[in-house]
């Protein structure tokens, strides 16, 4: 984690922030890929979380040196909406399509953001994989998360690598879900380019009706 003072980028108290952000694992989270792995994640790699605390900070596989790890960008955000108040009324969560679904939660449940604080402590929904009620195309993860916590689709923010498919365009055209790509993982600036692409849209939007009244 940079050592830059993060607050100066946050949000000022009139940005319109989502309900609920979501977040795409693979190549956006963290990396390698889960199908890329040899096996189960489970051995904790310990190391410096980013803010001068110890804890777990990968998943190495059993047999083999693959090593699941955050982006730094990623550690920062999530360290960003785990700390700072500005965020407490946002949900998060996550919709992947990932090809070894065990694997997934395995990282989510492992990987801590603080110190006890694992990255699944702080979803309220995780819709991972491609079978049943999920499928290659993410819109089917969104449906599950919209049943499950009841937020509009315009209130929710997607990130999404979108290496291997565009979800962030067909969430946002099939939906109205407000999305950001991120091809090189997900960054501070991404972050924060999302946030701001949110709230104009949604500034948009009251205007528009405010003119429209």
């Amino acid at each position: 984690m940079t050592s830059d003072n993060s607050s100066k980028n946050s949000p000022n108290k009139r940005m319109i922030l989502p309900s609920l952000i979501v977040f795409d694992l693979d190549d956006c989270l963290w990396t390698p890929e889960m199908h890329e792995l040899s096996g189960m994640p489970e051995i904790p790699i310990h190391g410096d979380l980013g803010n001068g605390q110890t804890g777990v900070v990968g998943l190495q596989v059993m047999r083999g040196r693959d090593t699941v790890t955050l982006y730094e960008g990623a550690r920062r955000v999530l360290y960003e909406l785990a700390t700072n108040p500005i965020y407490n009324g946002v949900l998060l969560a996550t919709a992947s399509s990932s090809l070894e679904p065990s694997y997934s939660h395995a990282c989510l449940n492992g990987i801590e953001i603080l110190p006890h604080l694992t990255m699944a402590d702080m979803m309220s929904s995780n819709q991972i994989g491609r079978s049943g009620r999920l499928s290659p195309n993410k819109t089917s993860h969104f449906s599950e998360i919209h049943n499950e916590l009841g937020i509009p689709y315009e209130e929710m923010l997607f990130f999404d690598d979108c290496n291997w498919g565009d979800h962030c365009g067909r969430v946002t055209q099939e939906l109205g879900v407000v999305s950001w790509r991120t091809p090189a993982g997900l960054q501070w600036k991404d972050f924060h380019g999302g946030l701001e692409k949110y709230h104009q849209h949604h500034h948009y939007r009251i205007k528009q009706k405010q003119n429209n009244d």
